[in-house]
């Protein structure tokens, strides 16, 4: 069901599979879905969508072999669906649900990308050239974090994305040369970007502070805490990380963001808080990459919570996707754009409330490389990234 002013309950979906190399509906939004899949061959691909009271519709794409991902449309909001793929003598099925509409009418859109990780094709040119002077063979060279953030932006924009949040490790390291490359991906976009520091960004081997780098291209990186208001929502930005430490803390802005989240609420807005660094369920961590401890990011929600039953908060860092409630307050993760799921996140703002979908960047060569890296880890990168359905769409509802 979706969520209720205070609970805070997300929608759940159906749980397609994900770490197979077969179909999935990776993002449902009221109306549409993101079909993907992993290998077809090449030729003629059919796809017929059966909805409630017996509705159906058919296409059909002509598909060059390997991955591929299609947008369903015209589906009935918050109704079970069934998807059924022919191509080359091979048939596949799968069945979803798509989202209710929040309350109202649509207001705004907006999209997040977090873990661009831009310059890190460095690293990878150095294991290459590791692994010839061994004698060992390589493989060509992938998309870069720049063509994959680029590939991620344009399909956010061309979704209908009117500003860009960006929740941190924009850059690898904050060398100039790799802030020359985020000059050259936001530089020349027709709608705001917004940018906060990620634990990479403030890391102990920084060159340059990313806040005077950034503003050295005409970009703007906010640092502690920043708001911005959208129709019917306000995007609060809070730096999680403790520049040249890895963890994140979110307490110290505790007082600040809830006061902002309260006058928001006063004025008939929700609030979304973008942050980098994702909570830990105790204060020692589970699993790498640490974030913020438990009881700091409980203490945060806690006061946030208590200034208003609408909000959100979104982070990156972890590279995976998923949601989980903290102290009441639903705090979603967001996969990386550089490497399987390569993932970036839409947001669509209603007077009653705010959705979020989750979307696989679906240009050719994105999709071709995060294809060949979900196979990371044996295959376990697959299981632990892409979470579920409803860890990536989701509703929530604030009449």
């Amino acid at each position: 069901m979706t969520t209720t002013p205070r609970r805070h309950t997300v929608e759940h979906v159906a749980r397609p599979r994900t770490a197979g190399a077969g179909l999935d509906v990776f993002a449902v939004e009221d109306r549409g879905a993101q079909l993907v899949w992993s290998s077809l061959p090449a030729g003629p691909v059919s796809i017929a969508v059966d909805g409630p009271g017996g509705r159906s519709t058919a296409m059909q794409v002509e598909h060059a072999g390997g991955p591929g991902a299609v947008e369903l449309t015209g589906l009935r909001p918050g109704s079970r669906h069934v998807v059924e793929v022919r191509a080359g003598g091979e048939r596949r099925r799968r069945a979803f649900r798509t989202q209710p509409a929040p309350p109202g009418e649509e207001l705004f859109r907006f999209a997040t990308l977090n873990d661009l990780h831009l310059g890190r094709e460095e690293v990878r040119e150095a294991s290459a050239e590791h692994r010839r002077s061994r004698g060992r063979p390589t493989r060509p060279a992938p998309p870069t974090p720049l063509d994959m953030a680029r590939d991620a932006l344009t399909d956010a924009l061309d979704w209908g994305a009117a500003s860009i949040v960006v929740k941190g490790d924009v850059c690898d390291q904050s060398y100039d040369r790799f802030w020359d490359q985020a000059a050259a991906l936001f530089g020349g976009v027709d709608v705001p970007v917004h940018m906060l520091p990620g634990n990479h960004d403030t890391g102990s081997k920084r060159l340059v502070e990313p806040e005077v780098a950034a503003k050295a291209r005409g970009l703007h990186l906010a640092r502690d805490v920043e708001h911005v208001d959208l129709p019917g929502l306000r995007v609060v930005l809070v730096e999680s990380g403790i520049p040249g430490n890895g963890w994140g803390r979110m307490t110290r802005h505790a007082d600040e963001v809830a006061d902002l989240a309260a006058d928001a609420a006063a004025g008939g807005s929700g609030t979304f808080v973008a942050t980098h660094h994702q909570p830990q369920r105790f204060r020692v961590p589970l699993y790498w990459p640490h974030g913020t401890p438990g009881p700091d990011a409980m203490r945060f929600a806690g006061a946030l919570g208590a200034a208003t039953p609408h909000a959100v908060v979104s982070s990156g860092h972890t590279h995976r996707c998923r949601v989980r409630r903290v102290a009441g307050v639903p705090w979603s993760e967001v996969g990386a754009t550089n490497h399987f799921p390569a993932t970036w996140a839409g947001y669509r703002v209603f007077e009653g409330g705010l959705m979020q979908v989750v979307r696989r960047t679906a240009r050719p060569r994105a999709l071709a490389w995060s294809e060949r890296s979900r196979s990371a880890l044996g295959g376990v990168w697959a299981l632990w990234a892409t979470g579920t359905l409803s860890d990536r769409s989701f509703t929530l509802d604030w009449t």
